[in-house]
């Protein structure tokens, strides 16, 4: 956009803030906000400069009778010595005037605080699963339950402007209703949505697909740079194949999907290969199988919380196979089915 074009949407963003955007300025402002994710990134920033001054203003009970341009000048150049993220903005061309205004205005109101401090601090809060599940308490008392080996990240500002975190590998989610704010996941590229529900989703960098499995309520999921999305009720699982670039909703057909946590396993006349596939996902380990397997060889079986060894030795006892361990590599050699 030219600076004519930013100056007008600022404009109109601060008649939204302040209470004052007639309903097809609204209207025009939320279909801006939907086209780009840096428009929605831009106005959050916008509304959070906005809600911190007027709080520091109500606070210290100043009244603001200031040169705007004067109070600038002196904010850049008392951070100019400094090598932050706000000077390196500062001295960008595009740097919007209601951003300069709305600085000026924190700078007095909070007495000496950096706004940098506020608006762009990007201090994260991380988790980080390593051998084993980690459960996870957010602060608007969400719960989330981390599978091995992944990690889950938020701004330290969570819950006061939004709900968004950032998933890298597979976790289970029940999260605490909230309908002004949505609760946001992204993942690579994907995003799921929703406002208070439980669900599972999966999206490891070394796997082809990302999966979204709805337990109970409805959920959002979505692709925003191809423009697809799927609504998912309980019962649901959404795929979206990182390769064929292919977003899909079907039936869950896997009673299993949450074995990685619960631990629990049932397999019903369920053929080796899917039981195998199972295992592997549970356990988070690579086991193969010979090629000759038939498909008559089935399993009829529960498991509860029974180590990966144990469960071989039932399957070895069971369906007279051979196997190796070597490290997180399982090799079936041979199954007497």
């Amino acid at each position: 956009m030219g600076n004519e074009t930013d100056t007008m949407q600022d404009e109109l963003i601060i008649r939204h803030l302040t209470g004052e955007a007639s309903a097809e300025e609204e209207k025009h402002l939320g279909e801006w906000m939907a086209q780009l994710p840096e428009n929605e990134k831009y106005y959050n920033e916008l509304k959070k400069v906005f809600v911190l001054s007027s709080n520091h203003l109500t606070k210290t009970k100043q009244k603001i009778d200031v040169n705007v341009n004067q109070e600038w000048e002196k904010f850049v150049s008392t951070i100019e010595k400094k090598e932050t993220p706000v000077r390196t903005l500062i001295q960008e061309k595009s740097f919007r005037p209601w951003l300069k205004i709305a600085a000026a205005l924190l700078l007095i109101a909070a007495s000496g605080f950096v706004i940098n401090y506020f608006v762009f601090r990007s201090t994260d809060v991380k988790f980080q699963a390593a051998d084993t599940t980690q459960s996870v308490t957010l602060p608007d008392g969400s719960t989330v339950i981390l599978n091995k080996h992944s990690e889950l990240s938020y701004a330290s500002t969570f819950g006061e402007m939004n709900r968004k975190v950032i998933l890298k590998g597979e976790a289970f989610f029940e999260i605490a209703p909230d309908i002004q704010k949505p609760f946001i996941i992204s993942i690579n590229n994907a995003e799921v949505e929703v406002l208070g529900t439980s669900f599972n989703v999966q999206g490891y960098d070394n796997r082809k697909e990302i999966e979204v499995t709805v337990q109970t309520g409805l959920v959002k999921f979505s692709v925003p740079e191809e423009n697809k999305e799927v609504k998912l009720e309980a019962g649901e699982k959404g795929t979206y194949s990182k390769v064929a670039k292919e977003l899909r909703s079907t039936t869950n057909e896997d009673i299993n999907f949450l074995a990685w946590n619960t631990r629990k396993l049932l397999f019903t006349e369920s053929d080796l290969r899917s039981v195998v596939e199972t295992l592997s996902k549970t356990y988070q380990v690579n086991i193969s199988l010979p090629a000759n397997i038939p498909s008559s060889c089935v399993v009829t079986v529960t498991f509860d919380h029974q180590s990966l060894k144990s469960v071989l030795n039932v399957l070895k006892t069971t369906l007279n196979l051979e196997y190796r361990i070597t490290g997180d590599q399982v090799a079936i050699i041979s199954a007497g089915c």
